[in-house]
Order: C-alpha cells, then sequence, then structure tokens
C-alpha cells in the first residue's frame, strides 16, 4: 500500500520501509554465520519500526479502512510480508538453536521472498521520490 502524497504519513511509511528492510537484511546477512545475532538486529528494526509507526500517528482504525478498499494485490502483500515476517525469523532462530536445517527448497522460498520485497520496497520508493518531484 504505497503513498503517492509528500505528507508525514508518507515519511513515516518511508521511515518503517526502510527500519523493515534493514532488519531484513541483517537477517540475510547474519543467517548463516550468526543466525541468533541476524534475529535479534532484525527484532530490534522491526520494533523500532512499529514504534516510528505508532508514535507518528498510526492508527489501527485507519488501515484498516485502507486495507478494506486495498487492491487484491496488496492484500496479498500484505499476507505475504505477514507471514514472512513471523516465520523467517522463526526459522533462522530454529536454525541457530539446531532445530531446523535450511533445504534448498526451503533456502530458494526465501531468497524469492526477499527478491519479491526488494523489487516491491524499490518501486515503493520510486513511486514516493516521483511523487514528491513532480
Amino acid at each position: 500500500m504505497t503513498t503517492t502524497q509528500h505528507t508525514h504519513d508518507s515519511n513515516a511509511w518511508a521511515g518503517t520501509g526502510v527500519l523493515f528492510g534493514i532488519g531484513a537484511t541483517a537477517l540475510g546477512v547474519f543467517s548463516a554465520s550468526r543466525p541468533l545475532v541476524g534475529v535479534a538486529v532484525y527484532a530490534v528494526a522491526v520494533a523500532g519500526a512499529l514504534l516510528l509507526w505508532r508514535t507518528t500517528g498510526g492508527s489501527e482504525r485507519s488501515k484498516t479502512a485502507e486495507f478494506r478498499t486495498a487492491t487484491p494485490g496488496d492484500k496479498t502483500l500484505w499476507a505475504l510480508g505477514m507471514a514472512s515476517a513471523v516465520g523467517f525469523p522463526t526459522l533462522v532462530a530454529a536454525d541457530g538453536l539446531g532445530y531446523f536445517t535450511w533445504s534448498g527448497l526451503t533456502a530458494g522460498i526465501a531468497f524469492a521472498v526477499a527478491g519479491l520485497y526488494t523489487v516491491f520496497g524499490a518501486f515503493s520508493l520510486w513511486e514516493l521520490y516521483r511523487a514528491r518531484h513532480q
């Protein structure tokens, strides 16, 4: 759900997106060598993103109304994002604790989801930039 207007809300969404991106990058970078460090950095970045969103006026009511009018594509990205935001850090932590081993299939799924959200983030930032410079 991208924002195309230059508003305080769009700045907050850009900031939360960047924090989530930093957390996801740390999770991916540290998952092979120090998975628990990656999960810790991810958790701090996500907590920071949620705190930023909450302190800049993000409310559940406005997001619920926005979600109801969202396109099926936006809802699909939301569902995949929520599942990934919980599922992948859990798998990385389980791997770090010796309860899970990444196979070619699970690693492939993780890379595909990471690629999807990298492209989505790039297009979202491009739209935000384009809207501000028109």
